[in-house]
């Protein structure tokens, strides 16, 4: 493993390009041709900047974290790359879609997944507003309208009962969330039952072939790179602070690379919930992928709304970054995505933050969009809910996002 690696000219022009990209980040809702796009985790980081961030930082056989792991891109991208790979995170749908994208997969749980798909199918079509077992409660889920959607949905997940291998089970309870992602968050019109029916079906084949071609990637990477004792991919249901202390981590050599993308600052997204017709949140995700709940947004946000201040979250910033500096040597970088509600504020105070926990600031040359000499980029197609005026309301700066270079102080 190398001792600090300097990225090179041509590497950090990747970077800045792929940083720069107006690509969209997710392929789309209809393609699944990556693990990628398994699950739409809110706020996602672009791949083609972790990969490029990875080349550039880190070399094969290293391990690269990211400690606010949420949908598993760093993950993913890092066992792309023949890297080991460590991601914690407080969220429990975060550790369940990372853990669907970088685990390997035998050919029998493939099948598996597209024979739990028929049978739920099936008995959804013999079943059309029925529901097999005992009916759960799921907040704003249970309006007579959504009757054969919800019917369809919660007898997807009884089938489950049928499957015998827990990776074939999870990747199942993924196609679940896909499929009712699609249908259901942000959307004004919810599609007819026989849509949503065959939308499992479709993303049990798609996802099963991006799945059988993401294991076959992961293992020739694996194989360029000597094996050191560790998973080479752990991820850890943990919030910042107490990552450090984690026995999983006892015999893990210290990360080449940090790279993550914390919550921003006055920036509200919804990690926990869907927004049903646009507007009524639901903990659906939660019942579908079998994973725990109970927790407001201020939980995953790191500051509650009513915080104007932003006090706490820098108070529990300090915390986590006191944490990752005790895991951090003099050859690892630690590379973020941030963005912003006030710049103006925000940012003086996230870097004195990180100063103060023991942090330096790098920049490059090659790297600079700005006259303060860091990577600042727009984000295509994405707003935000931040605090603006006298209300909460769309913030011009929750678009914008800088990457952010550090090491540890000399």
């Amino acid at each position: 493993m190398t001792a600090g690696l300097v990225p090179d000219s041509d590497a950090l022009a990747r970077l800045a390009a792929a940083a720069l990209s107006r690509a969209p980040v997710s392929l789309g809702q209809r393609r699944t041709a990556s693990p990628h796009e398994f699950y739409r985790y809110p706020a996602r980081f672009s791949p083609g900047l972790v990969a490029a961030a990875i080349d550039a930082f880190s070399a094969p056989g290293d391990l690269v974290a990211d400690y606010f792991v949420g949908g598993g891109t760093t993950l993913v991208e890092a066992r792309f790359a023949g890297r080991l790979a460590v991601g914690a995170d407080i969220n429990s749908m975060s550790i369940f879609v990372s853990r669907a994208k970088t685990r390997l997969y035998s050919g029998r749980d493939l099948v598996e997944v597209e024979a739990w798909a028929a049978r739920a199918v099936e008995l959804n079509a013999s079943h059309r507003s029925a529901v097999r077992g005992t009916t759960p409660h799921i907040p704003n889920f249970d309006e007579p309208g959504l009757a054969e959607q919800r019917a369809a949905l919660l007898n997807g997940i009884r089938a489950l009962d049928d499957v015998p291998t827990r990776p074939a089970m999870e990747l199942a309870r993924c196609v679940l969330l896909r499929a009712a992602q699609s249908a259901f968050d942000m959307r004004g019109e919810v599609p007819e039952v026989e849509a949503f029916r065959s939308s499992i079906l479709e993303n049990a084949t798609s996802m099963a072939c991006a799945a059988a071609a993401a294991t076959t990637r992961y293992r020739a990477a694996d194989r360029k790179v000597p094996a050191y004792g560790t998973p080479r991919s752990l991820l850890l249901h943990q919030g910042l602070p107490g990552v450090a202390a984690h026995p999983a981590l006892a015999n893990h050599p210290t990360p080449r690379l940090v790279l993550t993308s914390p919550p921003y600052p006055g920036v509200y997204v919804n990690y926990h919930r869907w927004k049903l017709r646009g507007r009524k949140e639901t903990p659906l995700p939660y019942v579908i992928a079998g994973a725990d709940d109970g927790n407001g947004l201020a939980y995953y946000t790191m500051s509650a709304r009513s915080d104007r201040t932003q006090a706490k979250y820098f108070e529990h910033l300090r915390a986590a970054f006191g944490d990752v500096v005790s895991m951090c040597d003099r050859g690892t970088w630690v590379v973020q995505v941030v963005g912003f509600n006030d710049v103006a504020d925000h940012l003086d105070r996230y870097l004195r933050v990180l100063s103060d926990v023991g942090f330096d600031e790098v920049t490059f040359d090659e790297l600079a969009t700005d006259e303060d000499g860091r990577l600042w980029r727009d984000v295509p197609g994405r707003r935000w809910w931040a605090r603006a005026g006298q209300r909460s309301g769309v913030a011009p700066n929750t678009s914008r996002e800088v990457v952010l270079i550090h090491r540890l102080a000399r």
